[in-house]
């Protein structure tokens, strides 16, 4: 049996959810739906327990940052070609093709950063579930092995993270200090362990997607407001200004869309603020001190950047037509 099949024979929760949980309004209601199960079997369900729905919660957290970091991929495409567009005109050709090859470097290592941000989160929602079984069984075969391997794979992952820029941010400079972990006593004699091993480790490590994830928040801001910006002005201001009788017979429809679509600036810090409260309910947990309605203020984050997402996409779509 492989060490994954290992971790998920003590868990209760699914390896995988059907894909079109991965759709953001059916998203939501199961998070609804989770968040009631949570506060209901608060009370009555033992410490440990715990573990299994930080497991849940690690799912759904990395679900979310795997659809934002994907959207900032796609508005970082989409900005710097704009920018691109723009400035061609002013350029002799040999000046285009260097600047084109130097735009594609910078994109592909962004992009690449995504990539990497994704795969460290997704290395998380692993260790929580290596967690989580280990709070169901003492010493389950294969599962100390594989929390090994994963917290191996996040110090490589780390590493690249922390030396990368986002734009012109290093993502060093959003890195906080290190917390005093006091870890609890646990009925389970491996899980305890296990955190007195590696909670500051993974502590670190929720930091830096905080660190990552308010950088790439930055960024998507100047992104989003080059985008809109362009929009509003080849879609509505251009059209009134232009010397013509009379305007383009959508004119109205289409100010209207651009107006509507906007995407509120000040979302794009969701994700960051998912990842702090997340690496805060880490700490409350590891120390004995989680309370079940801290789980709702999690899935609330997570809610916010489902809908950031969506607006993103509504906008694309309306420009679109």
């Amino acid at each position: 049996m492989c060490r994954h099949d290992t971790i998920t024979r003590y868990l209760s929760i699914p390896g995988h959810l059907p894909s079109q949980i991965r759709q953001s309004r059916v998203f939501k209601n199961y998070l609804i739906l989770l968040t009631i199960c949570f506060l209901l079997s608060g009370c009555a369900s033992a410490k440990t327990n715990q573990f299994s729905r930080f497991a849940e919660l690690g799912f759904a957290y990395s679900e979310a940052v795997t659809g934002l970091t994907k959207e900032a991929g796609n508005v970082a495409t989409d900005a710097d070609s704009a920018a691109l567009m723009k400035a061609r005109e002013h350029l002799t050709p040999t000046e285009r093709g260097k600047t084109i090859i130097d735009h594609n470097k910078l994109l592909r290592e962004r992009i690449g950063l995504l990539r990497d941000v994704r795969r460290h989160t997704q290395l998380l929602r692993s260790y929580f579930q290596t967690l989580a079984a280990l709070a169901r069984s003492d010493e389950p075969s294969g599962i100390g092995a594989a929390s090994e391997d994963v917290v191996k794979s996040l110090g490589k992952m780390s590493d690249r993270i922390k030396n990368a820029k986002v734009g012109a941010l290093p993502v060093s400079e959003f890195i906080g200090p290190v917390v005093k972990i006091t870890v609890a006593q646990f009925q389970r004699g491996a899980l305890e362990k296990e955190l007195r091993v590696r909670a500051s480790f993974i502590e670190r490590e929720l930091d830096l997607q905080q660190a990552v994830l308010q950088a790439i928040a930055e960024q998507m801001r100047t992104d989003l407001e080059v985008l809109q910006t362009r929009e509003e002005a080849l879609e509505v201001v251009d059209p009134f200004r232009a010397a013509t009788n009379s305007l383009p017979s959508d004119w109205t429809k289409r100010r209207k869309e651009v107006l509507n679509a906007y995407v509120s600036l000040d979302a794009v810090d969701a994700g960051a603020e998912l990842a702090r409260n997340l690496k805060l309910s880490f700490l409350a947990l590891v120390e004995n001190r989680l309370d079940p309605s801290d789980f709702g203020i999690l899935f609330k984050d997570i809610n916010e950047i489902l809908t950031l997402i969506e607006d993103i996409q509504g906008t694309k779509t309306k420009n679109r037509k």
